[in-house]
């Protein structure tokens, strides 16, 4: 049967079960303090005989204080030989749950960060962040006196997963929900299969290919992507190349300078037909420019878009309402790590996300706490007031800081409402990358290496001005280079960078990020940066080092001591 007779009854299933788990957080929330209480007992019983519990006592614990007490606060390098070894088979480590995927994000080093991932969690993650958006766009549809129409999005994600040696695979945790619908994904999206589930390592242009085959499409009603930075810089490859795309769907081609590989772009100018009329209407709206928002005018019936962009990504959703407008709602996703998902919001256009009090239990350790503070539970917590997050997930980490800062912004019944403020030790995040202190001494450390040189100083500017974003490394160096070797050591900083953070090679290749760019510095330049801080009255001996050009005041610094 054709998707689109199809289509409407996916998107009836798929508003009932947003809706419904709406429900179910209602009534979580309603009894979270009961809720986490018993999570918690329930977690420690199931676990005793574990490797872990067995070490750290679990069956000690019959409470929340008891936990408090006697397990103690941990990181990821207490768990990491755990989880190797879980990858190659072994069970009863740090959790007797059903382990079946793994999930993967940027350690501190080059080595990636594997983490465990229980069928419960994974079955949350499912239901709340694949399910959840959809309910919300109900919602949101419902107040206007609506349904929410059938649903065929331009989707920007790239799905892709690995064997373990032990059988289970592994992925990042956004990747899950679409690999287990991957039978019905066709339904509810433009992309054709080759480009939603790529080849491994394929060289192909992305940008491309997704706006290709939605452009095609009048029936697009949603945008979805990971991180809005994807979106923006897509419609800003659409803005430049506009022509290109009319000329490809008035003709049914695919324009020879786009790069993929030749077996691929058989299988997709198979899908392809001539589109005059359509490419007429696209060329018309096109050629009255982009200063009026170009999403609602080339596809009337698209309603709400996803995608992370708070934070550091927020300057990103600001720039995209230039094509989607000022009126189209955006779900934000929510808040998760590699971990887990911990919150989601419950409303369009929220920057508050409620805390799931049934994927984990939540602890909240005040900001500048002396050591051997008791971190607070969620009843406990002051609205405005900013947290370490501490997570016990259900999948064997227990008490884990994840080094993110929240902040309380209300409460959801007893649930608490959060944002994400920033990452402890964090330096730089243009697209999710997030590259902390220890990774970013060790990446640059690795360079310099390479290129045998000796550098005074060194800095990198996140210039989010661009689209896509990228990355700008100023160094001061002990040798004198000429501008042409900028080039170089662009390339060999680009290099070190990828294989530094796991997450930066994808997104450059995703185009969510851009190329990244050294720039090399006036001999004596910090020497004259501290000079002009003890001028402003800073104690020098105090004065640390700059990592990261975060202010107005240092980018005109260091940009006007550039060597030109």
């Amino acid at each position: 049967m054709s998707t689109k007779f199809l289509r409407p009854l996916f998107t009836l299933i798929g508003a009932g079960l947003g809706v419904s788990e709406h429900i179910k957080l209602y009534f979580y929330s309603v009894n979270a303090n009961k809720k986490q209480e018993k999570l918690l007992k329930k977690l420690m019983r199931q676990n005793k005989s574990t490797l872990y519990g067995k070490e750290k006592g679990f069956e000690k614990v019959k409470s929340v204080e008891d936990y408090q007490q006697f397990i103690p606060l941990s990181k990821y390098e207490d768990y990491e030989d755990y989880v190797w070894r879980m990858a190659n088979g072994e069970k009863g480590l740090i959790t007797n749950r059903w382990i079946r995927r793994f999930t993967e994000s940027s350690g501190s080093t080059g080595r990636s960060k594997l983490v465990p991932l229980s069928g419960s969690a994974e079955w949350n993650c499912q239901c709340f962040s694949f399910s959840a958006p959809v309910g919300c766009a109900v919602k949101y549809f419902k107040r206007k006196g609506k349904f929410l129409p059938p649903q065929r999005g331009m989707l920007t994600a790239e799905i892709s997963a690995r064997k373990l040696p032990g059988g289970a695979t592994v992925s990042c945790l956004s990747s899950i929900p679409l690999l287990n619908l991957k039978p019905i994904v066709r339904f509810f999206t433009s992309s054709p299969m080759e480009v939603m589930f790529p080849e491994n390592d394929v060289d192909m242009n992305m940008h491309y290919v997704k706006l290709r085959f939605a452009l095609q499409d009048e029936d697009i009603s949603y945008l979805g992507t990971i991180f809005i930075t994807t979106l923006e810089s897509m419609f800003f490859y659409l803005e430049n190349n506009w022509e290109m795309f009319c000329k490809d769907i008035e003709t049914g081609t695919i324009d020879e300078s786009i790069v993929m590989p030749e077996h691929i772009r058989k299988k997709l100018l198979k899908k392809l037909k001539p589109q005059p009329k359509r490419a007429a209407f696209l060329r018309g709206e096109f050629e009255k420019g982009f200063d009026d928002p170009i999403i609602p005018r080339i596809w009337k019936n698209c309603g709400w878009l996803y995608g992370m962009g708070t934070g550091a990504l927020s300057h990103y959703a600001a720039r995209l309402r230039r094509y989607i407008g000022p009126e189209m709602p955006i779900h934000y996703l929510g808040y998760a790590a590699t971990e887990a998902l911990m919150a989601v919001p419950v409303e369009l256009d929220s920057f508050e996300y409620v805390i799931l009090p049934h994927n984990g239990f939540f602890e909240f350790l005040p900001l500048d706490a002396p050591e051997g503070t008791r971190p607070l539970t969620i009843s406990e917590l002051k609205v405005g007031e900013e947290y370490e997050l501490i997570l016990t997930n259900l999948s064997g980490f227990y008490r884990y800081r994840i080094e993110d800062v929240v902040k309380v912004t209300g409460y959801y019944h007893q649930s608490p409402k959060i944002t994400f403020c920033y990452r402890l030790n964090q330096i730089a995040n243009i697209s999710g990358e997030k590259i902390n202190q220890l990774a970013f001494d060790e990446i640059v450390g690795n360079f310099a290496e390479e290129m045998k040189e000796l550098f005074v100083g060194y800095s990198i500017y996140p210039d989010r001005t661009t689209s896509p974003g990228h990355y700008v490394l100023f160094i001061e160096t002990k040798n004198q280079h000429s501008k042409e070797e900028e080039k170089l050591y662009s390339e060999k900083f680009e290099e070190a960078l990828c294989k530094g953070n796991v997450s930066v090679g994808p997104l450059i290749k995703s185009g969510a990020l851009g190329h990244c760019e050294v720039r090399f510095l006036k001999p004596g330049t910090y020497d004259d940066y501290r000079q002009m801080l003890k001028e402003n009255g800073a104690n020098l001996n105090q004065i640390k080092p700059v990592k990261v050009i975060n202010s107005e005041e240092r980018k005109d610094f260091f940009f006007s001591h550039v060597i030109e």
